[in-house]
């Protein structure tokens, strides 16, 4: 039972560590502005593009929950 116990920790240990890398890669340096979260690409560029939401430069951040748009 103890080995079992060990595995299952270090698999935890494991999987916990290399989800927390990869949200430090894949997270933007130099966003200063996040505007919201839009289901789909498209709604996301509109509003990139629209001089009231938007700015001179926008990324829209494909996320879980659909799309993160970040203005600069």
């Amino acid at each position: 039972m103890k080995i079992k116990t060990a595995i299952a920790a270090s698999a935890i240990t494991l999987g916990s560590i290399a989800a927390g890398a990869g949200l430090a890669t894949a997270a933007p340096l130099a966003h200063t502005g996040w505007v919201g979260n839009y289901a789909t690409f498209e709604a996301c560029a509109a509003d990139g593009n629209s001089p009231i939401t938007g700015g001179s430069q926008w990324e829209c951040v494909e996320v879980i929950g659909g799309w993160d748009l970040y203005t600069y």
